[in-house]
This record gives C-alpha cells, structure tokens and sequence, in this order.
C-alpha cells in the first residue's frame, strides 16, 4: 500500500459496468462537439435525457446532465431507454449555481440489448419529461 498523497482527479474515468447510466432517447440525431473526451477522443452530444433513480426507487429525468458519447448512433428514438457501454467520464461543473454533471460515455446501446424491453410506455415516458 502506498503512503504517497494524491489529490481528487477529474473527470471520474470509470466504466458503465461499475457507475451504470441510463438515459431516454428524444428522436434526436448526435451532433460533433468541439471538446474531446478526456482520451482525446471526438465526443458527440447525444441528445438524449439522464434517467436517476431515487432513494425510493422511483425515476427521475435529470435535464441538468448532458450525455455525450465517443461512438454515436445514428439516431436515439424517441422513449427508446439506452444504457451506456464500455467507458464512462463524469466531470461536474457549475451552471448557475447548481451542480450539474458532464457525462460521457463509450457508447450508448438499447436497454434491450441484454435486459429487457427498452420501450416505455406513455405514461411512464411522460412522467420522466415532466420530472
């Protein structure tokens, strides 16, 4: 074990197996960014809406968040629930007084890839837009 003192780095570098994100897709297309990943890499706003769960278990749609990836999709339909995949980068930042999360990740994949259905209903769809 190393006695050697280290600061905090930012951004987080983990990957989606260890901090899971979860999103819902608005019908957009990914649009090039001018900032990189922390890798170097060209990083593509996704569009899509950050889902959070609360310490109830119910979801949240957290608009303060932005998502990003490194390996876009062509299109993120619209109620369509995605996961992210591979890497993952969480850089807090302030905006206007608040805290709010930069998030990127390697890539973003249906929720049914592996899990489930990613279709939501309506409902519950409309819920996480007004949350």
């Amino acid at each position: 074990m190393s006695t050697e003192k280290t600061a905090t780095v930012l951004p987080v570098r983990t990957t989606a197996e260890v901090w899971p994100v979860t999103v819902i897709g608005m019908g957009e297309s990914p649009k090039e960014r001018e900032k990189a990943s922390p890798d170097g890499e060209v990083t593509y706003a996704s569009g899509c809406i950050l889902r959070v769960q609360r310490k109830d278990g119910s979801l949240k749609a957290d608009k303060s968040a932005s998502v990003h990836v490194t390996k876009p999709a062509g299109l993120y339909e619209l109620g369509v629930i995605y996961r992210a995949s591979g890497r993952v980068y969480v850089q807090p930042y302030e905006n206007n007084g608040r805290v709010a999360l930069s998030i990127t990740v390697e890539q973003l994949v249906p929720a049914d890839a592996d899990t489930g259905s990613s279709s939501r209903t309506a409902a519950s769809t409309a819920k996480e837009k007004a949350a």
